[in-house]
């Protein structure tokens, strides 16, 4: 097989011309690569979910490992938002006592 780039002679199996770098096959994956929205809303729930799957997913499905990570942080900014609001509350319901 000839590489497209640089027209040298290079193995048929080859993937990259060791010659000059360039792809000469395409890498055909068995994955899809399409978001799921229920592993994305375990992980909101479950961070620790969130950060297993994103490590099985980032090399093989990219665009998954991403949208868990932004559900991940959605979860995370949501549980110290309410822990927060609840010790505003605790606080302000302590205050009213002594009133």
């Amino acid at each position: 097989m000839f590489c497209k780039n640089c027209g040298k002679e290079i193995d048929n199996n080859a993937e990259i011309c060791p010659l000059c770098g360039v792809r000469v096959k395409e890498v055909k994956s068995g994955a899809v690569d399409k978001p799921s929205h229920l592993a994305g809303v375990a992980s909101c729930c479950f961070p620790v979910v969130g950060i297993i799957l994103y490590f099985l997913w980032k090399d093989e499905k990219p665009k998954s490992a991403k949208t868990l990570c932004y559900w991940m942080i959605g979860g995370l900014v949501a549980y110290i938002v309410f822990y927060i609001i609840c010790i505003v509350i605790g606080f302000a319901s302590e205050a009213m006592y002594y009133y």
